[in-house]
């Protein structure tokens, strides 16, 4: 029995294409933040802790620092495990939201008002 290649890999993403808005993503994530953050890249996610209580993620220390990554490599495996469109776009929305919410957590951080 042979499949025809047309319907095999319908309402599938490629993984190609997923990698590109993956990378995409996370360049256009670090252009908006400038060159100048560039030193402490390693402590981006703590933005998105700093989002919801920035005393936790100024003081947490490292269970906090690697809390955050897991959620990003939680976040980067089922992301690049989804099946079908509708569950890629669901996770690139999600990656956005967690990426705009970084953003907006460093910059409380850097700059408090």
């Amino acid at each position: 029995m042979t499949h025809s290649s047309t319907g095999e890999n319908r309402g599938r993403v490629r993984l190609l294409f997923k990698t590109i808005a993956y990378v995409g993503a996370g360049v256009a994530t670090l252009l908006y933040m400038g060159t100048s953050s560039f030193p402490l890249i390693y402590m981006f996610p703590l933005g998105l802790v700093a989002v919801f209580d920035l005393h936790l993620a100024n003081d947490g220390g490292w269970a906090v620092l690697i809390g955050t990554w897991l959620v990003y490599i939680g976040h980067g495996y089922f992301y690049f495990r989804s099946k079908t469109t509708l569950q890629t776009a669901i996770l690139y929305a999600v990656l956005v939201i967690m990426l705009i919410g970084n953003i907006a957590g460093c910059q409380k951080m850097w700059h408090p008002h």
